[in-house]
């Protein structure tokens, strides 16, 4: 981790952003979704509606049909640092006109919540592919290793007022604490584990994996 970025053992999402060499790095759709800085600036604009924009092309350019590209570990570093601004309380849709008449409007949501549950559902495909990616291993690996923070990021929402922020925190957490290199933080979650997996909530079964990863006996669970 690069001490230019670094403020106090916290990640600056301005100078991360600034200091990134985007040119190197791409993600799935050059020619067609925005270039990476521009999506992730685009995340904290003013308006809501250019902020869910921002969230659905994070999810389309950046891990695309599960694939991880050169984007896409310094994009999620910036969209760990960032879970903190009040701006990301903004009520968003990701949710495009054209789907509309099929779907139905979307309720709106805080773009925190959503910007953890792309972050989670992130590295539940990231674990799924480890030894088999479908794109660049290294790729793969250089989000992984982004795990501790991550993790730091995520963590202060599991007690967030709002209930939307908490489910999308807990949803991020479960399959991290499945990596080795925070062994060390599941013994503090492992009620909070417990319940999720017991309970009928929408992470039951990434709770019941993360036990599992555990060493632990889940076929009552099954």
């Amino acid at each position: 981790m690069s001490n230019d970025v670094e403020h106090g053992g916290r990640v600056d999402p301005a100078d991360l952003l600034l200091r990134t060499d985007w040119n190197a790095v791409e993600h799935c759709c050059p020619d067609v979704a925005p270039e990476t800085p521009v999506i992730l600036r685009e995340l904290l604009d003013d308006d809501p509606r250019v902020q869910g924009y921002a969230l659905r092309c994070l999810a389309e350019a950046l891990t695309r049909g599960n694939v991880f590209y050169t984007a896409t570990a310094p994009a999620a570093r910036y969209v760990a640092a960032v879970l903190g601004d009040p701006r990301t309380l903004a009520q968003v849709t990701d949710r495009s006109a054209y789907e509309v008449p099929e779907s139905g409007p979307q309720t709106p949501f805080p773009l925190r919540a959503g910007l953890m549950n792309w972050l989670g559902d992130a590295v539940v495909d990231a674990i799924s592919q480890q030894g088999r990616p479908y794109g660049d291993e290294e790729d793969l690996d250089a989000f992984l290793e982004l795990a501790p923070e991550f993790y730091e990021a995520v963590h202060p929402f599991l007690t967030s007022d709002s209930p939307g922020i908490r489910e999308a925190a807990l949803g991020a957490l479960l399959p991290l604490l499945r990596l080795p290199a925070l062994a060390d933080r599941g013994p503090a979650h492992r009620d909070r584990v417990l319940a999720a997996a017991f309970g009928a909530g929408p992470h039951r079964w990434r709770a019941v994996d993360t036990l599992s990863s555990w060493g632990e006996d889940v076929s009552s669970l099954l």
